[in-house]
């Protein structure tokens, strides 16, 4: 088989001459292998080829994504270093009301546990994470627990300065105060509650502060009485008037028009008698009242 050839003619149309190949058989195999061998090798590059390519282009992609990661982180630092300088304003700002509610801010809120060494107003030192999205979470939570605690005192404190009797009910001439005296009807030594505000009848009561009617009828030697409670511990008492403009159970705003002074019960002349009670124990009145007297 290795001797044997194989012939091919090739006769052209325009030419009389032909072509003639002679070759073994053993040739024709080597030639065929050589071929198919070219093409595998051909097919094996233009792989690589596109594989070159796909990674070129996934390279590429990448870059361009590590680009648009770097932006983003840029800007992450931007906008947290713009959060973090909003929330150290919003403490000092939490430290100065805290102040005026006369409170000091709970150094173990919410960033407590978080780690570095950080003064927070009058609150005292406390710890943090370095500048990150969960600790400034854990700052705006610990300055929002703040915040509420400074509104409920503020609140307390409020309420409590609505609720103390702190103005005269009545315009007139002080003319008894508290403490012992000699009784105006009976002359005996006695002790004496409260106040007497001289006054022309039919002068308007005020409410010192604000409070709900406890009593409103008459009351013996005061005459036509109301009584009022204020809460936080205080009540108010106005006897001898002429009218009451007020019952039992009306919610009072202080410079509200309870009634009028007059001369009803055991009195010598049209006046208001007015006690402040704290805790169930008699104040002198003047301790409270600060516009007038």
């Amino acid at each position: 088989m290795a001797g044997r050839l194989n012939t091919v003619i090739i006769v052209p149309h325009s030419q009389a001459r032909f072509i003639k190949f002679s070759f073994s058989t053993r040739t024709l195999v080597a030639a065929i292998g050589a071929l198919v061998v070219a093409l595998l090798l051909s097919l094996v590059a233009i792989g690589y080829s596109g594989n070159a390519v796909n990674r070129r282009a996934q390279v590429q992609r990448l870059e361009a994504e590590n680009n648009e990661l770097a932006e983003v982180n840029q800007e992450l630092s931007r906008t947290i270093a713009e959060v973090q300088a909003r929330l150290d304003d919003f403490e000092e700002r939490t430290a100065r009301l805290a102040l005026a509610a006369g409170m000091q801010l709970d150094p173990a809120g919410a960033v407590a546990s978080a780690g570095s060494d950080r003064q927070v107003g009058s609150g005292g030192p406390y710890d943090r994470l370095p500048d990150t999205p969960e600790s400034l979470r854990l700052q705006g939570t610990w300055i929002d627990q703040q915040l509420a605690n400074v509104d409920r005192r503020l609140s307390e404190t409020g309420e409590a300065l609505a609720s103390t009797p702190t103005v005269s009910p009545v315009v007139g001439v002080l003319t008894d105060g508290f403490g012992s005296r000699n009784d105006p009807i009976t002359g005996r030594r006695a002790f004496h509650r409260g106040l007497d505000i001289s006054a022309r009848r039919g002068t308007p009561v005020l409410a010192p502060a604000d409070g709900i009617v406890v009593f409103a009828g008459n009351n013996g030697g005061l005459g036509r009485t109301i009584r009022i409670s204020h809460g936080f511990g205080f009540t108010t008492l106005y006897g001898h008037l002429h009218e009451m403009r007020v019952e039992l159970g009306d919610e009072i705003r202080r410079g509200d028009v309870i009634g009028t002074v007059g001369n009803s019960g055991r009195s010598t002349g049209s006046h208001l008698h007015y006690e402040v009670h704290e805790d169930g124990q008699a104040k002198n009145p003047l301790y409270f009242i600060l516009d007038r007297f």
